[in-house]
C-alpha cells in the first residue's frame, strides 16, 4: 500500500471513521460493451493520486467504467488525454457476483487507494443512511503513464508507450463477470496550469477512454 505522511493519514483515516460504513457513487459510471466502447472521462490532473491526500484517489475527480469480460478474455483500456502535461493513471477491480452484494453503483468512499482490495460490510447509502449491501472489490491492475513524467514510483508501476498523455493498461480477467475501474490524473508536468471557467474554479480536465476485449 502507498505510505501516507503522518498528518494527511490521520485526515484520512478521520474520514474513514466519520462516514462509518457511508458509501458514495460517482458522477456517472459508463458502461463499456462491444457497441460502446469509447467515452470522455472528465478529471482533474492529480485525481488518480494526489499529495495533498496522501497520494490516494479522489473518487469525485475522477471517471469511472465497467466492463464485462469472461475468464482468460483480455482487457485493455487506453486513457488519451487532450491536455498532454497531464498523465492518466487508472486501477481496476472485479465486482465479485457472489460477495458483492450492493448495487456498482456505489463505491466505499470519497477516496480510494490505487493498489488495494476494497470491503465494506453493510455498507450504507451516504444520503439516505439505507443499506445497500456488502461492497467487495477486488484488486486487478493499476497503472499510470510515464512518458515524460518526473515520477517513476514503482509501487504504482509506471508504464510508457512512446506518448505522453496517453496510458495503455491490460489485463487477463480471472473470472467472468463485471470489472469496474477508475481513470484520473497522477503528476502533471510543471508547467501545467488548470483552465478555470468563468466562476474562476479550476475545470476538469477531458480524457479519452476506450476499451477493448478479445
Amino acid at each position: 500500500m502507498i505510505k501516507m505522511n503522518r498528518t494527511v493519514l490521520a485526515t484520512v483515516l478521520g474520514f474513514a471513521a466519520v462516514s462509518a460504513n457511508a458509501a458514495t457513487s460517482p458522477a456517472s459510471i459508463f458502461a463499456f460493451d462491444s457497441v460502446n466502447k469509447s467515452s470522455t472521462f472528465s478529471v482533474t490532473a492529480k485525481g488518480w493520486s494526489d499529495p495533498a491526500f496522501g497520494d490516494a484517489g479522489w473518487t469525485h475527480n475522477s471517471g469511472w467504467g465497467t466492463i464485462v469480460a469472461k475468464q482468460g478474455q483480455t482487457v485493455t483500456i487506453t486513457a488519451i488525454a487532450d491536455n498532454k502535461g497531464v498523465h492518466p493513471g487508472a486501477t481496476v477491480w472485479y465486482r465479485d457476483p457472489v460477495k458483492d452484494t450492493a448495487d456498482d453503483k456505489y463505491v466505499v468512499d470519497h477516496f480510494y487507494q490505487q493498489n488495494a482490495n476494497v470491503f465494506k460490510n453493510k455498507a450504507v447509502d451516504e444520503s439516505t443512511n439505507t443499506e445497500i449491501g456488502n461492497i467487495v472489490m477486488k484488486y486487478i491492475a493499476h497503472g499510470y503513464d510515464l512518458d515524460k513524467n518526473s515520477v517513476n514510483d514503482l509501487l504504482l508501476k509506471g508504464k510508457k508507450d512512446g506518448t505522453a498523455g496517453k496510458l495503455l493498461l491490460s489485463f487477463k480477467a480471472p473470472s467472468d463477470g463485471v470489472y469496474m475501474f477508475v481513470v484520473g490524473g497522477f503528476n502533471p508536468d510543471a508547467n501545467y496550469v488548470a483552465a478555470t471557467g468563468a466562476d474562476g474554479k479550476a475545470l476538469k480536465e477531458s480524457v479519452k477512454v476506450s476499451v477493448s476485449v478479445k
